[in-house]
């Protein structure tokens, strides 16, 4: 019979890969299961720990916080679907060299979904704080979702042809690279030296883990070279340190920063302060202007009563 302690540990089994079965030769097993399940629960705890700080800060500066919850929000919900085993896909592989002769892999096509929407939030908070223009933040971000996007479509090629669009993603990664250290960082340098610190540092970070990126999909969804397991090693690695830790970062680093210059330092009334604030002072400038009148009123009343 078994024991209480064996009761509860095979209640806490992963039952994920039994429910939801693997549907390539190189699938991820109940060990790659476990660390998604780990990276999920990290990031939703980081979650509510900024979800908590969001509304212990001014509102008038809350705004890096909204980004860093969607950011976190994202990488919770994508990382469950992959813990699950849902939201992927069975590819025919292009190379079965090595130790993995199997004929297809796995791939999860909601990672890379998850990428477009992170990266796109990731560089629209560090495009807002460098000060630079709205068609530089436009075109940076189109160029992050293209560079998501070549890497989704990529995975599911047979062929060589996919490595065209690694080629493509690589390039688009050189001109995120020349957008925000070349054109966004001189507009911070003008802005103010604590602006240009942060954004540098962030940006920097950013730029080298979307470098490595390339590496892990070449290595696993482009190449086959390693087991679907290590992938998922090499992806948490990455996504902890590109969208985690820059969360937090983010939120720690923007404290020291003028709001005000930055003009992003929104009012109570909400960011048409002029229109909304008169709903809540309408009465005292109603009455203010209806003394006014009567003012006159009588002004001239008793100017022409006295003659001349």
């Amino acid at each position: 019979m078994p024991s209480i302690h064996e009761g509860m540990l095979l209640a806490r089994d992963n039952s994920a890969l039994r429910l939801n079965q693997p549907i390539a030769n190189n699938n991820i097993t109940t060990h790659g299961s476990d660390l998604d399940w780990a990276i999920c629960a990290l990031h939703a705890f980081l979650l509510l720990g900024v979800i908590v700080w969001t509304y212990m800060t001014n509102p008038r500066r809350r705004v890096f916080h909204y980004f860093a919850i969607s950011i976190l929000s994202v990488a919770t919900i994508y990382y469950f679907i992959i813990a699950s085993n849902l939201g992927g896909a069975a590819v025919p592989v292009e190379f079965r060299g090595g130790n993995i002769l199997n004929r297809t892999r796995q791939v999860f096509y909601a990672r890379w979904v998850g990428y477009f929407i992170n990266f796109s939030l990731i560089w629209f908070a560090l495009l807002l704080m460098s000060g630079v223009g709205w068609a530089s933040i436009l075109f940076t971000l189109g160029l992050n979702m293209l560079w998501a996007s070549m890497f989704l479509i990529g995975m599911f090629v047979r062929s060589s042809y996919k490595w065209g669009f690694f080629v493509i993603a690589v390039m688009l990664w050189a001109l995120i690279v020349w957008q925000t250290m070349g054109i966004a960082r001189s507009y911070a340098n003008t802005v103010e030296s604590t602006t240009h610190r942060t954004f540098s540092t962030l940006a920097l970070w950013e730029l080298f883990l979307m470098m490595l990126y390339p590496i892990s999909w070449a290595l696993s969804e482009g190449g086959n070279r390693i087991t679907n397991d290590a992938e998922q090693i090499f992806y948490s690695v990455l996504d902890v340190l590109s969208q985690g830790v820059f969360s937090i970062l983010l939120l720690s680093l923007s404290r020291s920063l003028d709001f005000d210059i930055l003009g992003l330092s929104f009012t109570e009334y909400g960011r048409i302060k002029n229109r909304t604030s008169e709903k809540f002072t309408g009465t005292t400038h109603s009455a203010t202007t209806a003394d006014t009148t009567t003012g006159y009123a009588h002004g001239a009343a008793a100017e022409a009563h006295a003659g001349p």
